[in-house]
């Protein structure tokens, strides 16, 4: 009996250590700490704000300075117009030379669409010693001697253009300071004189 005693009390003893044994490993790892995912944080993305940022140089800037910049700006777009060789004279003075009576330009539909290639006229004309009034209206692709020279800030331009057999001599001169055009259209029937500006060509729809 104390033999089978002793037997059981190193039997429990034995299995008592496993267990105990089985416990500290599972606490040691149960211990480990979990590895943790970290974003890397990128540096944002450079965005430049051109709207502000051009108001801020003109604030900047005192008003002489400022007033010098709206010049250069205006000239620049004067110089960008004529460089597309395609842009529209627009009268508000009209005057039959030499001698004619100088007259305003009310309606906004007359023009002149001007490029080497094509031409659009419609523009109010007068003749005759009664400076009758009537219009010069047609479109033609008989362009020639296109030429366009600027000296300092005047552009001159000239052309003849060809429409139902007669030929019209057209000469431009454009200040790059005053946007002052000045339109000259010869004809057999006499020169008519354009006072007016220049813009962007706007092709009427078909």
């Amino acid at each position: 009996m104390k033999r089978i005693s002793l037997l059981s009390i190193m039997l429990l003893l034995t299995l008592s250590a496993c267990v105990a044994q089985n416990q500290s490993v599972t606490l040691q790892k149960d211990s480990i700490p979990a590895a943790t995912i970290v974003p890397a944080l990128q540096p944002a993305a450079g965005v430049r704000d051109t709207i502000n940022e051009n108001v801020t140089i003109e604030s900047r800037m005192t008003r002489t300075e400022r007033r010098t910049k709206r010049a250069d700006d205006y000239a620049f777009k004067i110089d960008s117009l004529i460089a597309t060789r395609a842009f529209a004279f627009y009268p508000t003075l009209m005057q039959a030379v030499p001698g004619g009576e100088i007259r305003q330009v009310y309606a906004n539909y007359f023009y002149a669409y001007i490029s080497p290639v094509d031409l659009e006229v419609h523009l109010p004309t007068e003749y005759g010693m009664a400076q009758q009034m009537s219009m010069l209206n047609f479109d033609t692709e008989h362009i020639g001697n296109y030429t366009a020279v600027k000296y300092l800030t005047q552009w001159s331009i000239s052309f003849l253009a060809k429409d139902d057999g007669v030929e019209y001599s057209f000469s431009l001169d454009i200040s790059t300071i005053t946007g002052r055009s000045v339109l000259n259209v010869e004809s057999p029937k006499g020169t008519m004189r354009y006072v007016g500006s220049i813009g962007e060509r706007m092709r009427e729809k078909r």
